[in-house]
């Protein structure tokens, strides 16, 4: 694969996933040949090819624009993006909130954020996450974390990654998993886990993995899969990026990849899952072996979130806002998920898991369909295996209120026309 292929989909993956949002700015081509170490022709190659899959606009003096997935302009409600709708965002009161901040904060409100976070945020992240203060580093975004990590295991020899299959499309670009184990209802076969190290070549040995409410299926590993695994991580001498994507609206008494074996895992947090796609703010816990050396790669591309915003995220935990908030999401993707199975259930060749959760609904066809424009994203994304490309992610959560019920309508004909009632 060329090089200017290789940052295509990575460009492409962002904008399929939601990273960077319709009508949002793309990382301009200085940027990419400066990440990607090539002169600014390979990189605006990529441009070229993502402006012609129409998942990008060009704009002259301006730069590079996202477009929604598989529709060439901008469209409301779409689902194939994995975001909440900054329509859900408490808008009045987080204000109170932001200019209480800048009264208060006069004195540090505009200057440079450390690198590891703003001390009150880490703390409030601490006790929200049940983790250790002093392990966590305050991101620009989850996506800088999974960069972060494939800069450290890939900075002296080519890791061996294993991942599930189905799984995050934009890890699958970074990393370029050389194994995939099936996810099964309770996660990874342990058996095959453990085959798959005792085969693999040299290198740092990593498992990427979000094991509760799983991106794509919303699945969640149980407790003895996790146990397992974590034994055969330490006995194999494997690192667990463990990718927490949504267990908040969800919560589990299952212990994570971090409380079983903290020694060996670093653990990623997206915060603009929770709380609105422009809240560009990430968290990473890492054991003290690794996170000084994670802190340096830090400091050296991005000095973090801007600390206003860091002080008025604290704010805003601290106060309840973030709960009350995030319970009004859940009461609306309790009913949404309650609409969207009445209307699944009207197709008897698709089917979901019903223990799944999360804002997803991962959905599989019993053929596999080609529609030209769908407003899902398709399992071709997440995975090669036959069942994975027969699948598909309903992301209902991105449309906001005033657009859900156009997005219902689209999905609906949508469904009608890839997948006829016989």
């Amino acid at each position: 694969m060329h090089l200017y292929e290789r940052i295509y989909l990575d460009l492409r993956r962002l904008v399929e996933e939601g990273e960077v949002r319709p009508g949002e700015r793309l990382p301009s081509i200085r940027e990419a040949a400066r990440k990607y170490g090539c002169n600014k022709l390979t990189a605006q190659k990529a441009y070229d090819l993502l402006s012609a899959a129409g998942l990008a606009e060009n704009r002259v003096g301006s730069g590079s624009f996202a477009l929604p997935p598989g529709s060439g302009q901008a469209r409301e409600g779409e689902l194939a993006v994995s975001v909440l709708s900054e329509e859900f965002f408490p808008y009045g009161p987080a204000g109170d909130l932001l200019a209480e901040a800048l009264k208060s904060e006069r004195g540090r409100v505009f200057s440079a954020p450390p690198v590891r976070g703003v001390p009150g945020l880490r703390e409030s992240l601490a006790g929200l996450y049940r983790l250790p203060e002093e392990s966590l580093l305050v991101l620009s975004g989850a996506q800088q974390g999974l960069e972060l990590c494939r800069r450290l295991f890939g900075d002296r020899a080519r890791p061996v990654v294993l991942a599930e299959e189905p799984t995050y499309p934009a890890a699958l670009a970074l990393f370029r998993p050389s194994g995939h184990l099936p996810l099964g209802s309770e996660g990874p076969n342990p058996e095959e886990f453990d085959r798959f190290w005792m085969s693999a070549g040299p290198g740092p040995r990593v498992f990427y993995t979000v094991p509760d409410l799983h991106n794509p299926t919303g699945l969640r590993y149980s407790r003895e899969r996790k146990r397992a695994l974590a034994d055969l991580a330490r006995r194999r001498d494997v690192w667990i990026l463990e990718d927490d994507y949504l267990s908040e609206t969800d919560p589990s008494s299952t212990p994570r990849f971090a409380d079983l074996v903290p020694e060996r895992t670093i653990w990623i947090k997206s915060l603009s899952k929770t709380t609105a796609p422009g809240i560009r703010v990430g968290l990473l816990s890492a054991p003290d072996s690794v996170l000084t050396r994670l802190e340096n790669l830090k400091s050296e591309s991005d000095p973090g979130p801007a600390t206003w915003l860091q002080l008025f995220l604290d704010r805003f935990y601290r106060s309840g806002l973030y709960a009350r908030h995030l319970a009004a999401c859940a009461s609306a993707a309790s009913a949404r998920r309650a609409e969207l199975d009445a209307l699944l259930s009207r197709f008897p060749g698709l089917s979901r898991d019903p223990a799944s959760a999360g804002w997803n609904l991962w959905v599989t066809a019993d053929r596999e369909a080609a529609p030209a424009s769908p407003p899902w994203a398709e399992g071709r994304h997440f995975g090669s295996n036959p069942a994975t490309r027969r699948s598909f992610r309903i992301s209902f959560m991105s449309p906001g209120p005033s657009a859900w019920a156009g997005a219902l309508g689209r999905l609906e004909s949508a469904l009608a026309s890839a997948y006829p009632k016989v």
